[in-house]
C-alpha cells in the first residue's frame, strides 16, 4: 500500500522546509514465514518563507501546493503551525 507523508526537514524563524515522501509497505506470507518490504522515496519539497510557499518535485518542476494538501491532510496543519509561530 502506497501512502504519502510530510516530514519537516528544517525550520528557523524565517523558513520551513518539508519533504513529501511516498511510503510503500508490502507483506507476503510464504510457507515458511512472512516477508515485509518497505520503501520510502522523496517525491517533492515544500519551501515556506517570507516571500511565499513553493512546492517542487525531484526534478525541480513546480508542483501545485493545493494538490499536495488534498493528498496529505496533515500538511495544512504543519504549514499553519509554522505561520503562527
Amino acid at each position: 500500500m502506497i501512502t504519502l507523508r510530510a516530514t519537516e526537514v528544517f525550520h528557523d524563524s524565517k523558513q520551513l522546509i518539508i519533504a513529501i515522501e511516498s511510503v510503500d509497505c508490502r507483506q507476503t506470507k510464504t510457507g515458511t514465514g512472512c516477508q515485509l518490504y518497505g520503501k520510502i522515496e522523496p517525491i517533492a519539497v515544500i519551501v515556506s518563507g517570507p516571500d511565499g510557499k513553493y512546492a517542487f518535485d525531484m526534478e525541480a518542476r513546480v508542483v501545485l501546493l493545493e494538490k499536495l494538501k488534498q493528498d496529505i491532510p496533515e500538511l495544512d496543519d504543519i504549514v499553519a503551525s509554522f505561520n503562527n509561530a
